[in-house]
């Protein structure tokens, strides 16, 4: 047995550790402990495969909970975090489950040949629109779906601005949808209540992105253009529809997180569809496993940040950097506006927001600002879509520039930097402009 073998198989124990501990909550400290350990070994066996921006990330993780923290913590308390982020550990490879289903869908097939015939001067539009709600459910993954629907001989212009307008599309549904590790970043500060109603701002901030972008990228685009791009989309808004729908179904139900009822939820529903799509099994686990392997790098950044982030609101200073926060007597309105805009500037020089992020929530979730909660969760859902939509250090541009074959830097320093640092900046005083009547 090989070592990438064996990582997975330890990932494997963690991932099914983790939907156990959804189902049975605390009741089953067993099998989170298992999980924690089998993390642990997944961690070990990988780090000295993790890319140079994953241990500068590590390093700045680090060196923040150096800072903050004003102990060494217990094994227990490590324990108790390592119970914590487990489900984190778990959305990941879900979601790289989802993305290899996806991708063997007739329905999806289909959107991505309607896409490709899509006349050149609102294929922007055509493609925004599509990795937006694409990228709702499956993330990064749209971009493998919507590279293969440009058409064979496009040239590197064409190929640069269909994929600015992707990662306009994709990054900005960040704003609302429940699958991306942003929310689940959110939830380990927000409760569930405010969390779903940050949903409602954001579904809001994401369609007025859209109305307000589309036509400026698109060159006065019209409403029967629009009509002719949401076409492409018709043969998936079904099952991305029932896919939203179960999982909020479910959290609301069973009072679980958002992330939680991704965890188990989507896995249910891929086993629905391989018992009907057997000859697709194969092709599914070949491609998961590969692409599991690829992105080991992102689930141990997140869990790490994740388990500094726990480490970080259980210690004792934490309370003191509150009291300091809350000693400069800043108005509300303004940690509203600038909060999602520093979460951008500061992704721009590499610092990725699950960083600032985490700061960010601890701080205006300690009750003393006078800001509505859902309303803080929304402003770290717009400074993480911000941040990693033109950061050199995000998934999302390194995985577009590898799909659509156009070099990192003019993606991340193209006219989506503007569009990052007006969105990011408007929305934050749009949010702060709401607060005022909550």
């Amino acid at each position: 047995m090989n070592i990438d073998k064996i990582r997975l198989f330890f990932l494997f124990i963690a991932w099914f550790s983790a939907i156990m501990n959804v189902v049975f909550g605390q009741t089953v400290f067993t099998f989170g402990n298992v999980g924690v350990l089998s993390l642990i070994c997944f961690f070990v066996l990988t780090l000295r495969r993790l890319k140079k921006e994953s241990n500068f990330i590590i390093l700045l993780l680090l060196i923040l909970a150096f800072i903050i923290v004003d102990r060494i913590p217990s094994f227990e308390e490590f324990l108790s975090g390592g119970r914590f982020i487990l489900v984190f550990s778990a959305l990941l490879p879900t979601m790289i489950l989802v993305r290899s289903v996806s991708i063997e869908v007739e329905r999806v097939k289909i959107s991505q040949n309607l896409l490709k015939n899509l006349p050149t001067q609102i294929s922007t539009s055509g493609f925004q629109i599509a990795s937006h709600f694409f990228g709702s459910v499956i993330n990064t993954g749209t971009f493998s779906i919507l590279s293969g629907s440009l058409p064979e001989d496009c040239d590197k212009d064409y190929r640069k601005s269909i994929a600015e307008a992707c990662l306009r599309g994709m990054n900005t549904s960040a704003t609302w949808s429940p699958f991306f590790v942003a929310f689940a970043v959110g939830q380990a500060f927000i409760d569930r209540t405010n969390s779903l109603i940050a949903i409602g701002f954001g579904v809001f901030i994401g369609l007025l992105f859209n109305l307000i972008s589309l036509p400026i990228f698109a060159n006065g685009l019209t409403f029967k253009q629009i009509k002719l791009s949401l076409a492409c989309l018709s043969p998936v808004v079904p099952i991305l529809s029932l896919i939203m729908f179960s999982v909020l179904t479910v959290s609301l139900i069973f009072d679980f997180t958002a992330l939680s009822a991704v965890v188990l939820v989507m896995p249910i529903m891929i086993f629905i569809y391989s018992v009907f799509n057997f000859k697709n099994i194969s092709k599914i686990f070949s491609n998961s496993k590969s692409w599991l392997l690829n992105t080991s790098d992102d689930i141990i950044v997140i869990s790490i940040a994740m388990l500094i982030g726990h480490l970080i609101s259980h210690s004792n200073t934490i309370n003191d950097y509150n009291f300091l926060f809350n000693s400069l007597i800043l108005p509300a309105w303004s940690l509203l506006a600038f909060t999602p805009f520093i979460i951008t500037l500061l992704s721009f020089i590499g610092i990725h927001p699950i960083i600032t992020s985490t700061i960010a929530l601890s701080l205006l979730s300690s009750g003393q600002a006078e800001i509505h909660p859902a309303l803080i969760m929304q402003a770290h859902l717009v400074g993480w879509a911000g941040g990693t939509m033109s950061s050199v250090a995000s998934l999302s541009i390194l995985t577009c520039s590898n799909l659509f074959q156009v070099e990192s830097i003019k993606l991340a320093f193209g006219p989506n930097l503007l569009t990052a640092v007006i969105f990011s900046l408007s929305s934050g005083l749009l949010l702060s402009f709401i607060n005022l009547f909550l």
